[in-house]
């Protein structure tokens, strides 16, 4: 079984980290705890996206205007990949989800890339555990309900609002997640082991 693996702790402590599959090249960076962003280093594409805030009451819903979506990439990030030309002005426009990954890069796409949806959940979820947060609040677009009760083990939130939230557990979530595989070091997620397919 081929495993590929990403670098979760240097993505915490540097703002980004590099994912190599045989297929393609990927920078992932993260922003301010809630910006997520796939970049395709050798297309030089901007790929997929999940934006979060622990702030709100609920952390995953569409695109909002949040004031971190104009926060800087790191410095050790720009001065890695400043001179490789990334999109980096306008990320969202066109799109009003929290979770987007155009379709090449999606499972059975183009690019034969796998599981990156999870990659990015497991990223986000991660970080609200190690900041202590217990459920993670979502908003499905669409008909996306099924994919978060699915992967995820999600159930519906009461809210007083006419709208369906979903919310995960994030001891028992993370534990759903198939594909991926947490590497602990003293207790602290330090990689992610990517199954292939």
């Amino acid at each position: 079984m081929k495993w590929y693996i990403l670098n979760y702790r240097n993505l915490m402590a540097e703002g980004f980290a590099i994912y190599q599959t045989a297929s393609v090249k990927l920078l992932i960076t993260i922003r301010g705890c809630c910006l997520i962003d796939v970049f395709d280093l050798e297309a030089c594409l901007h790929v997929a996206y999940l934006d979060f805030d622990m702030q709100r009451d609920v952390i995953l819903a569409h695109a909002f205007g949040s004031p971190v979506i104009g926060l800087p990439f790191t410095a050790q990030m720009r001065q890695a990949f400043g001179k490789i030309v990334l999109p980096f002005e306008n990320l969202r426009s066109g799109h009003d989800v929290g979770l987007f990954v155009k379709k090449p890069y999606r499972n059975k796409g183009a690019k034969g890339i796998w599981n990156l949806d999870e990659i990015l959940m497991a990223v986000a979820m991660t970080t609200a555990f190690e900041h202590g947060v217990p459920v993670f609040t979502v908003k499905p677009t669409g008909d996306r309900a099924r994919y978060y009760r699915r992967k995820f083990g999600a159930k519906t939130w009461p809210t007083t609002a006419n709208e369906l939230i979903v919310a995960i557990d994030l001891k028992a979530g993370m534990h759903k997640l198939q594909h991926i595989e947490f590497v602990e070091i003293n207790g602290q997620t330090h990689f992610f082991k990517v199954k292939k397919d």
